[in-house]
């Protein structure tokens, strides 16, 4: 069983135990998710309030149970996440691959960054010397950048991993 993080709840909305939901819209999806410190819990509705999506839960039946909850993550397993289409990933997914400029390894995704306009990887360098172990960031949907199966790989650009 291998759970991926896919948002946190927000506050209790109404009387009846519903909780905002602040995370991928994938929780839309699935019939259970992972509660941190709650274990499974079955997704009973789910519907959209204005801007919100509001979850209700089993055995989450009033705003007094809802409110424990109030901030907790939300968890999916891998395996019940809906597939994508060709050509989209996952997030979590990046995470491992190997960056390539050219032919050679530069480094691994150790992480993704929310930067507003567009997300960034955080590369840790592979290599003897230190300099080249330092982490980098690099624009994930640059049109130099190219996610695929085994790997993703950067067109060398001058000054991008100097």
């Amino acid at each position: 069983m291998r759970l991926v993080e896919i948002g946190r709840f927000g506050a209790p909305y109404a009387l009846r135990g519903g909780l905002k939901f602040r995370g991928e819209p994938v929780v839309a999806h699935l019939e259970r998710v992972y509660v941190e410190g709650h274990g499974w819990r079955a997704v009973e509705d789910l519907y959209q309030v204005g801007e919100d999506l509001v979850v209700h839960l089993a055995g989450v039946s009033s705003r007094e149970l809802a409110e424990p909850l109030v901030g907790l993550r939300v968890y999916a397993e891998v395996e019940e996440l809906p597939p994508l289409e060709e050509g989209r990933y996952y997030y979590f997914a990046l995470i491992g691959l190997p960056v390539y400029v050219g032919d050679l390894k530069m480094g691994v995704v150790v992480d993704i960054l929310d930067a507003g306009a567009q997300d960034v990887l955080v590369i840790k360098g592979v290599g003897e010397r230190l300099r080249d172990q330092t982490e980098r960031l690099v624009p994930l949907q640059a049109p130099y950048v190219r996610v695929e199966e085994e790997g993703i790989h950067v067109e060398p650009i001058p000054g991008l991993f100097d």
